[in-house]
């Protein structure tokens, strides 16, 4: 596409520990069919092979960062958005993908609606040789959506799965990622930026997200405890004139306990009595006492296999009603999925 006054565009990319993943991430961020574009990455002083790999691809462009001390991730996230000089960035974590026309699909809108604050798009779920496992995607298509509007369905948990695209000027407003936390502070941040702007998704697979667990030990009880940072933030920053405060919040708290005993069924036993010391303080909800005694009592297993079937059959489901529409993948298990 001409590249003529277009803004430049930033694919800020922090690693740690990224090595199986880093060259096929950085070859989709090279990939864009879309100019001016810088991409960066910031090596959180990684101990594997991760910024040898990174610096083989200096000489096609990329700008790299070594960080001499090992920063956390929400600072290394700051680190290289900070350093880029975009109008527009998409923070990309080392192991996810982009579809080459991920940064041409996502201007246009932005560039035509200055008040839209981010973007994220439909993704597909990858596994760890890039099959498909399925896809995050919303049933209600591409929309824009005022902030405080979309404010109210991220008091209940993260929307955006973690590829998005930041309005430089508005991840400079809000501050940037909240430091203070070391899982989840991509929740926090979307609900900053949905106080100073608005939301745009993309209803077409324009990136892909990989789930796998390695280097993620321990989430569930960091959760346990970064949850509670949360709903103490969304009780201190109500947006004035937001109605249904605290029947959203006490929603939300049941959402996220009943979520922290779905992890409690799949966690080591020292991990799992200290999820258990955090329930109590989300609230007295029944669902959630019940699922912890059924794991107490030995029913771990039986959980695994409802959350199995469970995610299968959202899957599934997923799939009947996006197989009519645009951009859709095939599902066969170890397809890997056509560029849109």
């Amino acid at each position: 596409m001409s590249n003529q006054g277009l803004p430049l565009v930033s694919i800020c990319i922090p690693a740690y520990n990224a090595a199986p993943f880093i060259a096929e991430t950085l070859e989709s961020a090279l990939a864009q069919d879309y100019a001016p574009l810088e991409v960066i990455v910031s090596d959180d002083a990684s101990t594997d092979a991760t910024l040898k790999i990174v610096q083989t691809y200096e000489g096609r462009g990329v700008r790299v960062l070594t960080q001499e001390r090992n920063l956390g991730m929400h600072a290394n996230w700051n680190a290289v958005i900070r350093a880029s000089r975009g109008k527009y960035v998409c923070k990309l974590d080392a192991d996810d993908l982009l579809a080459p026309s991920y940064v041409s699909s996502m201007v246009p809108v932005l560039e035509a609606h200055p008040r839209v604050a981010f973007a994220h798009c439909a993704c597909r779920l990858i596994d760890l040789e890039g099959h498909v496992l399925g896809l995050e995607r919303s049933v209600h298509g591409s929309f824009i959506r005022p902030g405080l509007q979309e404010w109210r369905r991220y008091v209940l948990g993260p929307r955006a799965v973690n590829i998005v695209m930041l309005r430089r000027a508005a991840f400079d407003a809000v501050g940037g990622y909240d430091e203070r936390f070391a899982y989840s502070g991509d929740w926090k941040m979307h609900r900053d930026l949905l106080r100073f702007g608005d939301v745009f998704y993309h209803d077409h697979l324009l990136a892909s997200y990989r789930l796998h667990a390695l280097g993620k030990k321990g989430l569930t009880l960091l959760a346990a405890k970064e949850g509670l940072m949360h709903f103490g933030d969304m009780e201190q920053h109500w947006p004035s004139g937001l109605p249904g405060k605290e029947r959203l919040l006490l929603k939300a708290r049941r959402q996220w306990a009943t979520m922290l005993v779905y992890g409690l069924a799949q966690s080591e036993a020292a991990e799992a009595e200290a999820i258990l010391e955090y329930l109590p303080l989300y609230g007295s909800f029944l669902w959630p006492r019940v699922l912890a005694r059924l794991v107490r009592g030995g029913g771990a297993d039986i959980l695994c296999r409802y959350l199995h079937y469970k995610r299968r059959l959202r899957q599934g489901v997923k799939r009947l009603f996006y197989q009519s529409r645009p951009g859709c993948v095939s599902q066969r298990p170890g397809a890997t999925a056509p560029e849109d």
